[in-house]
């Protein structure tokens, strides 16, 4: 499938293991706090569970139902359970803390910042879509350095618009916010459920990055399934 070239494309990626890889202060806060068994846990499927109840309590988050700290903690100890560790609850506050103390010394993924800088060259918007908080999320996109590449009219954090993935509803307003359409909107992101389905629904293209080659959820189709960000550009996106 060829993106339409007869207007300048909106690129816009996820954050969270999309522009960093958020697996690495999540391993790093768990050895911390726990000192696990290191041949007993599989720490990226493990990390994968967290982020899936994430996803599930989010809602509840957005709707006033659960404070933002207890969705984070609960979110480790349903995750845990299902390993057959039972956090408590002291155990699981700790994690969470380490966990977020490590994501503001975060790095891009390799390719990144190259593949971002390339489209910026060639005249093509560049923005962020991501669910979290505002000042969270600044504070990750600051640690990356995005502030620098990107301008802030470009970035669009959940909590910020009233919107979250995969919502299309928030696909839709950055569009309208940025005065692109979805015909020639490109997302780029790591979630089948958030990522791909929501930026699909919107009418957007859509590039799924899956380095770890999970299979797909649904029955949706994604542009383009990438593994790493050299793959992505050999995309025929532009």
């Amino acid at each position: 499938m060829v993106v339409d070239n007869s207007s300048k494309l909106a690129v816009f990626f996820d954050l969270d293991d999309t522009l960093y890889d958020h697996l690495v202060p999540f391993r790093e806060a768990v050895r911390e706090v726990l000192a696990p068994d290191e041949g007993s846990l599989d720490y990226a499927e493990l990390f994968y569970t967290v982020r899936h109840h994430s996803d599930l309590l989010w809602p509840k988050y957005l709707s006033g139902e659960m404070e933002l700290e207890e969705t984070r903690v609960l979110r480790l100890e349903l995750a845990f359970a299902e390993y057959g560790i039972a956090l408590s609850r002291e155990q699981a506050e700790r994690v969470q803390a380490a966990y977020i103390g490590r994501q503001y010394t975060i790095e891009m993924i390799d390719g990144v910042e190259e593949q971002i800088r390339r489209f910026l060259a060639l005249g093509h918007k560049v923005g962020v879509i991501t669910n979290g908080p505002k000042a969270h999320q600044t504070s990750k996109l600051r640690g990356l350095g995005i502030d620098k590449l990107i301008p802030a009219e470009m970035i669009f954090i959940s909590d910020a618009v009233g919107l979250a993935k995969p919502d299309p509803a928030i696909f839709r307003h950055v569009n309208e916010a940025t005065g692109t359409t979805p015909e020639n909107s490109l997302y780029v992101g790591d979630t089948w459920d958030n990522d791909v389905v929501g930026a699909l629904s919107a009418g957007w293209k859509v590039c799924w990055y899956n380095p770890r080659g999970r299979e797909p959820r649904t029955e949706h189709v994604p542009s383009y399934i990438f593994a790493d960000y050299k793959e992505f550009s050999r995309l025929p996106l532009i």
